[in-house]
């Protein structure tokens, strides 16, 4: 068993859920998530015009860290945005991890920045809580 967790666009949500459920992934949790990847929450609606950043949890960052004694003469350098994302969450058994993972990356790719990231982890085991089932058996 392996748990993979996705972090995707949020309006590639729909076609990933049914092209999941295409290749046998019927069970998957959900998440709406704010974050910012390698370009620091930066969104260029030149670049990327469907991006949007959610400009209400705007922080700022110091450029460079300074001691406190020096907090209030540095000056803030650019705003961070949080970028709107769902978060997939799934663990897998039946079906092959790489072609859950082909399958989001083939929904999933753009080539723009923000397409998102898969990450894979592994699970010991699973309980159904109503019935007691462990392992496999508790996944489906």
């Amino acid at each position: 068993m392996r748990e993979l967790f996705a972090i995707i666009r949020q309006d590639k949500v729909k076609e990933t859920l049914e092209a999941l459920s295409s290749v046998g992934v019927d069970s998957v949790t959900v998440h709406t998530v704010h974050g910012r990847g390698k370009q620091g929450g930066n969104i260029m609606e030149v670049v990327d015009p469907l991006m949007r950043g959610n400009i209400e949890s705007v922080s700022k960052i110091w450029k460079f860290p300074t001691p406190s004694s020096m907090a209030g003469s540095s000056t803030l350098t650019k705003p961070v945005f949080w970028v709107p994302k769902s978060m997939l969450d799934i663990v897998v058994s039946q079906v092959p991890t790489e072609q859950v993972v082909e399958t989001i990356v083939r929904v999933n790719r753009t080539g723009r920045n923000g397409d998102g990231k898969i990450f894979l982890l592994p699970i010991e085991d699973a309980v159904r809580i109503r019935t007691g089932e462990t392992g496999d058996a508790a996944i489906v």
